[in-house]
């Protein structure tokens, strides 16, 4: 391919940390540096004011002094309809969680675009989000890249760029485990390699569970040593933001020369008062052994269902992520699974892999536009390097409302999660009423598995994603008219519903998911966010 065709890069949009990647003229996958000269920028904003943003390494440093004009884990609240002014009252100005990650991919564009040797200013990126993301967050993370002016080719699951990056350095077939940790999030994903070939076979996690978590039981045990040399009573949820994010800046630095050193030296100064005490690395393994052991369980989980998909054997285990720099993950893994984990790049591949596939996918599509005639000339093709084929699976379960003989409301699930992607189910429905001219089918997402039993539901076990999900009839059809409704999910893991009544055209479901953005609200937020002075 042509060096404008290379002008598609991978974003690692994280909760901590994020990155930007492109595969270079040598067919290497490599991370542009930032203003600041660095290959990752903390995924922080700091509002200085209405007109000018802070993002990174500044922003992160205004915790402990002005929280309230300061963001940090908003990946944590992709999915959460409440934006912050409103519902949380944490934070003065009017953005929502989508619009303060575009801020984040605004700073990283910008800065790979003034500092890198880029054929052309960066447009086109496929951005990675957790594997355990649904529907709605999908849709969100899609909209914060083209709130930020991105051109967005594609969502992929972070385990999955990861295995692009590592599996394609080799041409056996391997069955690899992907435990990816990172500051926010945990995933876990059973992918199977073939050289380029890469196949999701199993996958899982919580994207509410990352190093966060092992900074936040640090910070509060710093807590009570402060209290109990100082004599104070402070408590973790009713102490100043400023005193707890001190606390949790000053774990998280803890926690990583803990990662090198078996014990480290602590001092806390907080409103004339200071504490000196010692922490090992014992202590911490202790103190946090409850999130490990959540990670585990999961792990055995996804293990557990690869093996009924007729997976036996894993041949390498592969850690990923910043947070699984952790002496305890490692030793933990290998104990458990009895195996040598590989620690690998766990800060960048996640965006090297999303650059590869980024690649593909414009490749994917310089084909299609030679032959629909858009362009004169074939593309050349990728390098073996380079040449990725992904099959992904669902990492949610998808079903529609319906109701029964007696009109109680229920659930069909049609798409069960780890179903190999793209898929599609039908469901034959019928009309309830004479001279009906629409439909409303109610979308549901849930974590339930695949068995006989959880075919048909109660809306109480599955997630609301949108109750007014409606297709339009195009005239008044008696009670009893049977129409054949499709609901499928993309590659991207994105859904979409469409239906029939037999002998017409197929019509499409006008589908209105919560805290996804309206045509019209998404072009106010980008226009907003353009205007903005990002730095």
């Amino acid at each position: 391919m042509d060096d404008k065709s290379r002008a598609v890069y991978g974003i690692d949009l994280g909760t901590t940390y994020s990155c930007v990647a492109q595969v270079d003229k040598y067919d290497q996958p490599i991370v542009l540096k930032n203003f600041e000269g660095k290959n990752t920028t903390p995924s922080a904003v700091y509002f200085e004011s209405k007109e000018k943003v802070v993002v990174g390494d500044e922003a992160k440093g205004m915790l402990a002094t002005e929280p309230d004009k300061t963001v940090v884990f908003v990946k944590r609240e992709i999915g959460v309809d409440e934006s912050y002014d409103k519902a949380k009252n944490r934070f003065p100005h009017h953005y929502d969680p989508t619009e303060i990650s575009a801020f984040i991919l605004k700073k990283l564009v910008q800065d790979a675009n003034d500092l890198g040797d880029n054929p052309e200013p960066i447009k086109d990126v496929v951005i990675t989000c957790p594997a355990y993301f649904g529907d709605k967050e999908r849709n969100q993370t899609r909209q914060a890249g083209i709130a930020a002016g991105l051109n967005v080719l594609g969502i992929i699951n972070e385990p999955t760029a990861a295995a692009i990056a590592y599996g394609l350095k080799t041409d056996e077939q391997k069955t690899i485990l992907v435990y990816d940790l990172g500051g926010g999030t945990f995933d876990v994903t059973l992918i199977r390699v073939n050289g380029g070939a890469i196949k999701v076979i199993a996958t899982g996690g919580d994207h509410h569970l990352g190093g966060v978590d092992w900074d936040t039981h640090l910070a509060q045990y710093m807590l009570g040593a402060f209290n109990e040399q100082t004599g104070n009573s402070y408590q973790w949820d009713s102490a100043a933001p400023e005193l707890r994010n001190t606390l949790l800046l000053e774990a998280e630095a803890k926690k990583k020369t803990l990662s090198q050193k078996e014990s480290v030296k602590v001092n806390i100064q907080y409103e004339g008062q200071s504490a000196r005490f010692e922490i090992t690395r014992d202590l911490f393994n202790t103190l946090t052994k409850p999130k490990l052991d959540l990670t585990i369980e999961m792990t055995d989980n996804v293990i557990d269902i690869a093996k009924e998909k007729g997976y036996n054997q894993i041949d390498e285990y592969l850690l990923v992520g910043g947070s699984s720099r952790m002496k305890q993950v490692k030793e933990r893994v290998d104990k458990e699974y009895k195996c040598d984990a590989k620690l690998n790049d766990p800060d960048e591949c996640v965006a090297k892999g999303a650059a590869i596939y980024a690649l593909n996918a414009a490749y994917r599509e310089a084909i299609k536009e030679y032959e629909e005639g858009e362009i004169d000339s074939m593309p050349k093709p990728i390098t073996g390097a380079t040449r990725a084929t992904i099959v992904n699976v669902t990492s949610k379960t998808y079903g529609v409302g319906t109701v029964d003989s007696n009109m109680n409301q229920q659930v069909s699930n049609l798409i069960f999660s780890n179903t190999s992607l793209p898929a599609q189910r039908k469901i034959g429905l019928c009309t309830v009423v004479d001279n009906q001219t629409g439909v409303i089918l109610p979308i549901y997402e849930s974590d339930l598995t695949e068995s006989e039993e959880n075919e048909v539901v109660s809306p109480d076990y599955c997630k609301l994603l949108d109750d007014s999900a409606l297709l339009k009839l195009t005239q008044k059809w008696p009670k009893g008219t049977a129409i054949n409704v499709t609901l499928s999910v993309n590659n991207e893991g994105l859904l979409h519903l469409h239906g029939v009544v037999e002998g017409e055209e197929p019509l499409d479901f006008e589908v209105t998911i919560t805290g996804v953005k309206s045509d019209d609200e998404l072009r106010t937020s980008a226009a907003m966010i353009s205007k903005a002075t990002v730095e």
